[in-house]
């Protein structure tokens, strides 16, 4: 197992980000989601990971191999292998109904040592959160705040998606102030933001 504390984003204008850390990206559609998240698995492979891809609408689990797939990789042989889980959201959540925020937090961390027990690298995650309801956000920011307080020391990195077409400006803000940084897309390549990215409304 590597000591090392960094690791590989995956995204063109992202490398190095240290272990522990906690992104988010705001997407538009399939397409967009797509292109965010096979670099960021792909680099987490390479780098003898444990990936775990936690899939919503718009990118299903099938779609979600697929698109691996089209980038060189063999999901199949991977999920095999025990270095990659793409499961739906409703699939992997299941089991962690009812759970409080720190509960859900352990059995991530229970994940990361799995994991590194196996001789993997680390433990590289994503969840698309197209599914939380309004009535849910609370609960849910409230997990993503725990979380993000809990990364520091861990061989973990995690990058939450969010659609951009159902965040409100206060949406954003909520997501933004409960993790470590923001993704961002501009004209001139990737960049790690740390405020308010530009699409707020």
């Amino acid at each position: 197992m590597s000591t090392v504390h960094i690791t590989d984003c995956g995204l063109p204008g992202i490398r190095d980000i240290p272990y522990g850390v906690h992104m988010c990206h705001f997407y538009d559609g399939r397409e967009e989601l797509a292109a965010v998240l096979v670099p960021y698995f792909a680099a987490g492979l390479r780098n003898n990971e444990r990936c775990i891809w936690i899939t919503a609408d718009p990118l299903d689990e099938a779609q979600a191999r697929l698109e691996l797939q089209k980038a060189g990789f063999d999901p199949q042989a991977e999920e095999r292998k025990g270095s990659l889980t793409i499961q739906s959201h409703a699939q992997w959540y299941a089991g962690a109904e009812g759970l409080k925020g720190n509960e859900i937090v352990g059995l991530w961390l229970a994940e990361e040592g799995r994991a590194l027990a196996d001789g993997f690298n680390g433990l590289r995650i994503t969840g698309n959160v197209s599914f939380v309801s309004a009535d849910a956000w609370p609960v849910f920011m409230e997990y993503e705040a725990t979380l993000d307080s809990s990364l520091h020391g861990h061989r973990i990195v995690t990058l939450c998606s969010y659609p951009l077409s159902r965040s409100r400006a206060t949406d954003v803000f909520d997501v933004v102030h409960r993790h470590h940084c923001t993704l961002d897309h501009p004209d001139h390549g990737w960049q790690i933001l740390t405020a308010e990215p530009r699409y707020a409304r």
